[in-house]
């Protein structure tokens, strides 16, 4: 089902990329403003970005200390996973062996 999500997220993606050209066409330039956060926030939403991540790259950006061609790691790189949940795009959710599994109906707590 996860799989399924992003790819009706991608879709919407490409919708909001057609909706945004049509804007242009148009000449509705806060349209496009606003539709272009749309698709900013469903990209966040289908990379997993964390709202403190986002906030520390604007942060960096505004301050101009961000420096992508440094070639320096991250101060906090994030472990990389193995297994079932790489291919299920679901790494960063959980540590590694501690799959979280979502409750099923019907089930006493």
């Amino acid at each position: 089902m996860e799989a399924n999500t992003d790819k009706r997220l991608e879709q919407a993606v490409a919708a909001l990329n057609g909706l945004i050209d049509l804007m242009e066409a148009k000449g509705l330039g806060a349209s496009v403003h606003f539709l272009e956060m749309a698709k900013m926030q469903v990209q966040l939403d289908l990379n997993g970005v964390a709202d403190e991540e986002f906030i520390a790259l604007c942060e960096a950006v505004q301050k101009g200390t961000l420096n992508p061609a440094s070639g320096k790691a991250a101060s906090y790189p994030r472990p990389r996973r193995e297994g079932d949940l790489r291919g299920q795009h679901r790494a960063w959710q959980c540590p590694q062996d501690a799959a979280v599994r979502g409750r099923r109906r019907g089930a006493k707590q």
